[in-house]
């Protein structure tokens, strides 16, 4: 078993009709008074991309999970997007890593 297995995102049950068709996983994993974690969610909202959101916060034992990632210094979001991790990325970094996967920011 992974790390990632015990903290897969999983999609939410309803759907918007206004969200992009992406097959790729993505999730964020942050707090909700961080800026850079709602920047980015901010930003997949407007882009109608489906991601999955774990407060930190709230489930402090993923966030010791996310801490091995990082290895003692996981800064937040920590995103996933389809096998990669990214640590607390800009838009840019973020926008590269979909795109990667067939997804526009």
């Amino acid at each position: 078993m992974t790390l990632f297995d015990v903290m897969a995102p999983t999609r939410p049950m309803a759907e918007r009709a206004a969200r992009q068709a992406v097959d790729v996983p993505v999730a964020i994993y942050g707090n909700n008074w961080c800026g850079i974690t709602q920047m980015t969610r901010r930003a997949l909202d407007r882009a109608g991309i489906e991601y999955h959101y774990v407060d930190l916060d709230r489930h402090p034992d993923v966030n010791r999970k996310l801490q091995l990632l990082g290895r003692g210094r996981a800064r937040t979001p920590l995103v996933y997007v389809g096998g990669e991790w990214l640590m607390a990325p800009g838009l840019p970094q973020l926008q590269r890593a979909l795109a990667r996967h067939g997804v526009n920011l």
